[in-house]
């Protein structure tokens, strides 16, 4: 049962939802105020009695209808919580988990049966997680300036009136190379800023990199030539804050009304002047910081503040974002955090996460993790003219090549126009009448860019927050979270209908029949794919070679001079990347064969006793397909990566392509493969096919084992 608290709170919200005060409610059942104030408080236990009496008081058919879910005991799955709107749905599971749990236990089960009652406990579990967890992401994804921060400003009332006509936003906006790291927004308790640092190790690194920079400022131009350029070791953001912590001044170079030039001053490069070594200028750098002060990690709202809240929130994100608040350190990760529900949601949790604008190549870590969650919506956001963006391209093929089945239901297509885009759109030569009809224009565009990929059913939302009410990116926003609940819904719903029909069917000599005509079916077919065929194509490191042809020479370098661990270019991701890729290209064309036989049994009504057992296996290939790509992707980063990080010559003879004139991005990509291609390595993507096929094979193994009729 419930604890104490748990139940005064709910206790509390049927009152409330009732219309009855607190007073009125005692009254009415007799009791004293301060004993219901007590309970609702969760300062007292309550007997079965006494809550009888209470929501009998309250009187409505919530309240009369409440006892029996409080009365619920919870043996094999978690416990929703009280006011969960699928509590009744995940009792359904625990009552037939149960069923089967105590039918697997019988002594005079046969192993046929055995074996896939205990498969339904497991799926009915996890499948019943999912459906509990009521914690989801939506993730905003797309290049520098397209608009990610002032949409979830919008969105969620984040703004502030400005001179401008446009509304200031909370989140610190520009065109783009503004925010530091990537920042969520979540409900809390008040308004307040929370920050997970940068380590000390890490922070020390981007210094170093910042005093190689300013030691030796000549960098070559896109092509490997010798102009000057940004430091090529951080991002423009991160030395931003940098130089704010050291308080370094600069002055840009002014043309005077007489015509003299008021030349350009930089108090970090008077530094460098006088230390000749990276670690002598690193340590001035880092003492300046003085990062022993900076060790806070959270700051909140108060209304002695003399400041309206947003106001205080925007001014505390933009000092934290710059550098320039003295007590907080180089940020990894921040959270704004609001009292208030995330898109207006009280019975679910909703954290919107505003992802790194992508500047170079598409293909990060940080971004594509989002695919692989089951609980996070990845919005892919593109402006206008431009949709699908390139980089939105590049991710959702990198997306379907590396085995992310659930695209259609946890992605979808944000187009951010500003003013006159869509009224500037022609249907067939001839211009629109209005934005809407340029919007539905777009999206056929769209989908027909999508269509290659089999993804034109992808969801598609057009905001201009210039001049569109925020209610409408809510809404696209709420509907992706519901589509991906009714999801994890209906997964778990099909795992009660098939344990429910197992349990009907146990007895049923006839049931037994077709079920061993439907096993011999699919254990034949999965018997003569049990072995996978090595792609002729593939190989783990393309993805790596096709991120560093495509890369600019400064990314490049910069994850050189890192050693592979570079946020932009990230070794370890890439041949991660690559290990999927090739596996997916191995397992997933049988995935889908097994699939398409099983839809044709699932399409025959004669083996309608059989089906529950089809959907099963079909669910526990499609589990092992997962857990394969899962896997190969660990081999695929430690198989190479490793042997890579530990070659310091290899890396010395990387860096010393720098500043060589042009060709500079195709001598390191040659490296990369003599690298690859040196014998010492070269059994390297055998070790990862032998780790697919033989994960595969297991796989199969298990499913037969589900079929076997013995």
């Amino acid at each position: 049962m419930a604890t104490s608290q748990e139940i005064g709170a709910f206790l509390t919200k049927l009152r409330n939802d009732a219309g009855l005060k607190q007073a009125a409610l005692a009254k009415r059942l007799e009791w004293s105020g301060p004993l219901l104030s007590r309970i609702e408080g969760g300062g007292r236990a309550i007997s079965d009695e006494e809550l009888d009496i209470i929501l009998r008081g309250i009187g409505t058919s919530q309240a009369l209808s409440a006892l029996t879910t409080l009365r619920r005991n919870w043996s094999l799955l978690d416990a929703p919580s009280l006011t969960d709107p699928d509590s009744d749905l995940l009792w359904r599971a625990e009552e037939v988990a149960r069923e089967v749990h105590e039918l697997a236990e019988r002594p005079d089960v046969r192993q046929f049966f055995e074996r896939r009652l205990v498969r339904y406990k497991e799926e009915l579990i996890a499948a019943a997680h999912k459906v509990r967890d009521k914690s989801y992401r939506v993730a905003l994804l797309g290049t520098i300036g397209v608009g990610k921060s002032t949409a979830i400003c919008r969105a969620e009332g984040l703004e502030m009136p400005s001179d401008r006509g446009m509304p200031k936003a909370v989140l610190e906006t520009g065109s783009g190379g503004i925010t530091i790291c990537e920042v969520h927004v979540r409900r809390g308790p008040s308004y307040g800023v929370i920050v997970e640092p940068c380590s000390e190790e890490e922070i020390r690194r981007q210094v170093s990199e910042f005093a190689t920079f300013l030691l030796n400022p000549s960098q070559p131009d896109e092509d490997g030539g010798g102009v000057d350029g940004g430091s090529p070791g951080i991002s423009r953001e991160v030395e931003r804050a940098i130089r704010n912590m050291a308080e370094f001044k600069r002055r840009r170079a002014e043309r005077k009304p007489d015509g003299a030039v008021s030349p350009a001053w930089d108090e970090a490069r008077e530094l460098a002047g006088q230390h000749k070594e990276v670690k002598d200028l690193s340590v001035e750098i880092l003492a300046r910081m003085a990062l022993h002060r900076r060790d806070r990690r959270d700051i909140w709202y108060s209304d002695t503040s003399g400041q309206p809240a947003l106001e205080w929130l925007q001014g505390m994100f933009e000092q934290i974002n710059n550098g320039r608040h003295p007590e907080f350190g180089l940020p990894k990760r921040i959270e704004l955090v609001i009292p208030l529900p995330i898109l207006g949601e009280n019975d679910i949790e909703v954290t919107l996460v505003d992802t790194q604008g992508i500047d170079d190549i598409a293909e990060r870590a940080d971004l594509e993790q989002h695919f692989d969650d089951s609980h996070t919506i990845a919005i892919l956001c593109t402006v206008f003219n431009e949709a699908p963006a390139t980089a939105v391209r590049q991710l959702l093929i990198r997306a379907k090549e590396g085995g992310v089945r659930t695209l259609k239901s946890h992605a979808a297509i944000l187009v951010l126009p500003r003013p006159g885009d869509a009224l500037a759109m022609k249907d067939n030569g001839v211009p629109v009448h209005s934005a809407e009809e340029g919007y539905d224009v777009k999206a056929e565009e769209v989908s027909l860019k999508l269509h290659p990929l089999g993804l034109d059913g992808l969801p598609i939302q057009f905001f201009n927050a210039a001049e569109e009410v925020p209610g409408i990116l809510r809404h696209f926003l709420l509907q992706r979270i519901r589509a991906v609940q009714d999801e994890h819904r209906r997964e778990l719903s099909e795992i009660i209908e098939g344990a429910e029909a197992l349990l009907i069917n146990y007895e049923k000599e006839q049931s037994r029949e077709v079920m061993r005509v439907v096993a011999r079916q699919l254990t034949t077919w999965l018997s003569n794919n049990a072995t996978l065929t090595p792609p002729i194509n593939r190989r783990v490191r393309d993805s790596l070679a096709r991120a560093i042809r495509s890369a600019h020479v400064q990314t490049i370098y910069a994850s050189v001079i890192r050693e592979g661990e570079w946020a932009n270019l990230d070794y370890s991701h890439q041949l991660s990347h690559g290990a999927r890729r090739v596996a997916a290209a191995m397992a997933e064309p049988r995935l889908r064969a097994f699939q398409e036989v099983a839809v044709n049994i699932l399409n025959d009504p004669e083996f309608a006793d059989a089906h529950d057992l089809v959907r099963q296996t079909v669910r526990a290939l499609s589990s092992c397909f997962d857990a394969l790509i899962r896997k190969t992707q660990l081999v695929g980063q430690s198989v190479y990566a490793d042997e890579m990080r530990a070659d310091a010559e290899f890396w010395r003879a990387c860096y010393r392509e720098w500043g060589r004139g042009r060709g500079y991005r195709e001598r390191v990509a040659k490296r990369n493969e003599e690298w690859f291609d040196d014998t010492e390595h070269d059994d390297s993507d055998i070790r990862v096919i032998e780790t697919i096929a033989a994960e595969w094979s297991a796989g199969v193994a298990s499913v037969e084992a589900l079929l076997e009729q013995n």
